[in-house]
């Protein structure tokens, strides 16, 4: 539910949609799922384009429609695991970053070398304390 939470706030941080050229894939329990919908977490998800995938890991998903069928696409993750073991698996390139490096990509639908977050909040805080910190900024 934490991360369901964290990706909701992400994704409502600004106005901007999910850029067309991007897939936003995510992984859950059905359970999971079905208490993130009574608390509107899915409804946010959906609206932005995120595409749910139930009871599975990602390790386990080799074709299209979910693996990018261009052998060149790039995927960004932030799961440690599928970082390493999705470039043997899919034949694709990974690249492992934040959450918020994730929905940042998929709303500029380019991959940043780094955040455009100053390098000591992205440095010192975590995800859940950058997003507060920087609403107290707004």
């Amino acid at each position: 539910m934490d991360e369901l939470a964290t990706l909701s706030e992400l994704i409502e941080f600004d106005d901007r949609p999910k850029h067309e050229s991007v897939k936003v894939m995510a992984t859950l329990g059905r359970h999971v799922q079905s208490i993130g919908n009574e608390l509107g977490y899915i409804q946010k998800l959906e609206s932005f384009g995120v595409e749910l995938v139930n009871d599975t890991c990602w390790c386990m998903l080799l074709d299209p429609p979910i693996i990018p069928s261009n052998p060149n696409s790039l995927i960004l993750t932030n799961s440690g695991k599928y970082s390493h073991y999705g470039p043997g698996l899919t034949n694709r390139k990974l690249r492992f970053g934040s959450m918020y490096g994730c929905i940042a990509a998929a709303k500029s639908g380019k991959l940043s070398s780094g955040s455009s977050l100053p390098q000591w909040l992205r440095r010192s805080f975590s995800t859940h304390q950058i997003i507060r910190t920087i609403k107290t900024i707004k």
